[in-house]
C-alpha cells in the first residue's frame, strides 16, 4: 500500500470516529463507544472499507502509551494514600473476585486455563473514562458511591502493571520453577526501568523542563513530555517487557513532580488523536457474528454485568458501606473498560487467547459499555429495593442521647458543610442530632456530638433519629439525587417539619424544591454572589489607593 492510501485510511477512520463519537455524546453515551462503533462500521464487521489495518494499529499503539502515561500522572503516592481502604482493599477484592468468577465461568464453558486467565483479567477491569463521565454528568462524583467508584476504578488502572507482567510470564509458555525465574527476571527488569526513570525524573527532567519552558513556547515542554513517555516505552520494549509498562511508570514517577499538572495539560491534546485511533482500531478487530453467536454475546454480557455488579457491591459493602451506595457502586463498575481491550489484545497477539474467544469478549465488552449509562440511571431504584430487603446495621448512638428528643434540628451529613452547620447551631445554643453514612466519621465524633450512623434515605433511620419531633431537617449531602430521596422520605414521614437543603448545582434546585425543601442554599448562586462582592471590594480598594 502506498503512503497516500495509508494516510487516507487514518483520515477516514478518524473522521468516522469524530462523527460517531459526537453522536454518542449527544445520546448521553461516552465518546469511546462512538470510536469503537466507527471501527466496527468501517472494518470487517461492517463495510470493510479499510486496508493495511496492521499499520494503522501499530500507530494506534502510541495512543495506548500516551493513555497510560497520562493516567500514571494521576497516581502520585499522596493520591494513592488518599484513596483509602475501600479503594485499595475493596479494589483488590473486586479484581480478584471478578477474575476468579470469570475464570470459573470460562472453564465451565470448556476454555483452557491460560485463556480463562486472560478472560478473567480483562473482565476484572472497568472503564474509568466512561463511568467517571457518567457520574460527572449526574453530579454523583462526591456521593458515597461515587467516591468508592473513583477509588476502585483508579486502583484497577494501577493493577494493569502486575496483570501485564503475569501475561508476559504466560506468554513465555513456562511453568513451575522456570515460570518463577521468568517472573523474577521480569520484575527485575521493571525495577531497572523504574530506577532509570526515577533518576531521570529526579535529576535531569526538572532542568530540561525549565529550559524548555524558558522560551515561552508551549510546544517544547509538550515535546519533552512526549519524548520522556516514548523513552519509557522504548526502554520497556528493549528489555522484552510490554511497552506500555514503561509509559505508565514514566507518568507515575512524574506525578510527584511540580510539573505534573502542566504536563497533563500539554500532553492531553497530543494524546486525543492517538487514543481515538486506538479505540477505533480496536473496533476494526470485531468480526461479524453469526446469528447463533448473538445469543452467546448477549448471554456473556448479562453474566458480566450481573456478576461484576454483585462482586463489586459486596467488595464495597465489606468495608461498612451501607447497602444502597454499595449497590450503586457495583452497578457503576459493571462494564468492561479500556484496559480490558489492552489486556485482551496483548493476549491475542501473544497467542494466549484464541481469535474466536477474543471476538466474543470484544463484542460483549462493547455491549457493556453501551448499557452503562442506562444501568447507572436505574441503579438508585434497584439499590433502594435491595436496601429495603437487607437487614440494617444497628445505628451508633451518642451515649448521652439514646432516645430522640423533641425540638432538635436533624442534620444529615457531617462533611465540611455539615460541620459548619453544626458549628453555627452550637454557637446559637440550638440542640441538634447528626446522621452520617460514613461509619468512621460517626466513630470519630460520637463522644463529641450526638451523631448516629445510618442511611437517611431510609424512613426507619429518619424516624429513629426523631424526625417527626424535630424542629427542622437540614440536608447537607452534595449528591442531588440522594438529597432528593432524603427530602422525599422526610416529607412523607413528617410533613410539617421544615426542610433546608443544599443544592450543589443550580439546575437541581427546582426539583429539590418540588420534593418539599422549603429553603435551598444554591451553591452556584452563592459562590457567584460572593465572587461578585469580593471583586467589587477589590476594585473599590484599588481605586481608593490610587486617589
Amino acid at each position: 500500500m502506498n503512503p497516500s492510501d495509508y494516510l487516507l485510511n487514518i483520515i477516514v477512520l478518524l473522521a468516522a470516529a469524530l462523527l460517531l463519537g459526537g453522536l454518542a455524546e449527544r445520546l448521553r453515551q461516552n465518546a469511546v463507544v462512538g470510536y469503537l462503533l466507527a471501527g466496527m462500521l468501517l472494518g470487517p464487521a461492517g463495510l470493510d472499507r479499510l486496508r493495511a489495518l496492521e499499520q494503522v494499529r501499530t500507530l494506534a499503539e502510541l495512543g495506548v502509551a500516551l493513555l497510560l502515561f497520562t493516567i500514571g500522572l494521576e497516581f502520585s503516592w499522596r493520591r494513592l494514600r488518599e484513596l483509602g481502604r475501600v479503594a485499595a482493599l475493596g479494589g483488590s477484592v473486586q479484581i480478584v473476585g471478578t477474575a476468579a468468577a470469570a475464570m470459573a465461568l470460562a472453564r465451565a464453558a470448556g476454555w483452557g486455563a491460560v485463556e480463562s486467565f486472560v478472560f478473567g483479567a480483562a473482565v476484572s477491569m472497568s472503564s474509568t473514562a466512561v463511568v467517571l463521565r457518567v457520574l460527572l454528568q449526574r453530579a454523583e462524583l462526591d456521593s458515597v458511591h461515587g467516591r468508592a467508584v473513583v477509588g476502585i476504578a483508579l486502583f484497577q488502572d494501577l493493577a494493569v502493571i502486575p496483570l501485564m507482567l503475569l501475561l508476559s510470564v504466560l506468554a513465555g509458555r513456562q511453568a513451575g520453577w522456570d515460570a518463577a525465574v521468568h517472573a523474577a527476571r521480569d520484575i527485575g527488569k521493571v525495577a531497572l526501568v523504574a530506577v532509570a526513570l526515577f533518576l531521570l525524573t529526579r535529576y535531569a527532567f526538572p532542568r530540561l523542563f525549565q529550559m524548555a519552558s524558558a522560551y515561552g513556547n508551549r510546544d517544547l515542554p509538550a515535546l519533552l513530555a512526549a519524548s520522556y513517555c516514548l523513552g519509557g516505552v522504548w526502554a520497556s520494549h528493549a528489555l522484552g517487557l510490554s511497552p506500555v509498562l514503561g509509559s505508565f511508570l514514566a507518568g507515575m514517577l512524574l506525578a510527584e513532580s511540580p510539573f505534573a499538572a502542566q504536563i497533563r495539560a500539554d500532553i492531553v491534546p497530543l494524546r486525543a488523536g492517538f487514543v481515538t485511533l486506538f479505540f477505533a482500531s480496536i473496533g476494526t478487530l470485531v468480526r461479524r457474528p453469526e446469528s447463533a453467536g448473538l445469543g452467546a454475546i448477549l448471554g456473556l454480557t448479562l453474566a458480566i454485568v450481573v456478576g461484576k455488579s454483585l462482586i463489586a457491591a459486596l467488595s464495597v459493602a465489606a468495608f461498612r458501606v451501607p447497602v444502597r451506595p454499595a449497590v450503586m457502586a457495583g452497578v457503576a463498575l459493571a462494564q468492561i473498560g479500556e484496559f480490558s481491550f489492552v489486556l485482551a489484545e496483548f493476549g491475542r497477539r501473544a497467542g494466549l487467547l484464541g481469535e474466536e474467544r477474543f471476538q466474543l469478549l470484544l463484542a460483549a465488552s462493547v455491549v457493556t459499555l453501551l448499557v452503562t449509562p442506562s444501568a447507572i440511571a436505574i441503579s438508585p431504584g434497584l439499590a433502594g429495593l435491595l436496601a429495603g430487603l437487607a437487614r440494617r446495621p444497628a445505628p451508633i448512638r451518642h451515649p448521652e442521647t439514646t432516645e430522640p428528643e423533641p425540638g432538635r434540628v436533624l442534620v444529615v451529613g457531617y462533611g465540611p458543610a455539615g460541620q459548619e452547620t453544626v458549628g453555627q447551631l452550637e454557637a446559637a445554643g440550638v440542640p441538634f442530632r447528626v446522621i452520617d453514612l460514613n461509619p468512621r466519621t460517626c466513630e470519630a465524633h460520637r463522644t463529641l456530638i450526638p451523631i448516629q450512623f445510618g442511611d437517611a434515605t431510609r424512613p426507619e433511620v429518619l424516624e429513629q433519629a426523631g424526625l417527626p419531633q424535630a424542629a427542622a431537617l437540614v440536608v447537607t449531602v452534595p449528591d442531588p439525587q440522594t438529597a432528593g430521596l432524603i427530602i422525599n422520605q422526610a416529607r412523607r414521614l413528617a410533613p410539617r417539619v421544615p426542610i433546608v437543603s443544599r443544592a450543589r448545582y443550580h439546575i437541581h434546585a427546582p426539583s429539590l424544591r418540588e420534593l418539599g425543601a422549603q429553603r435551598l442554599v444554591d451553591e452556584e448562586r452563592l459562590v457567584g454572589e460572593r465572587l461578585g462582592a469580593d471583586v467589587v471590594a477589590l476594585v473599590a480598594s484599588a481605586k481608593a489607593g490610587t486617589s
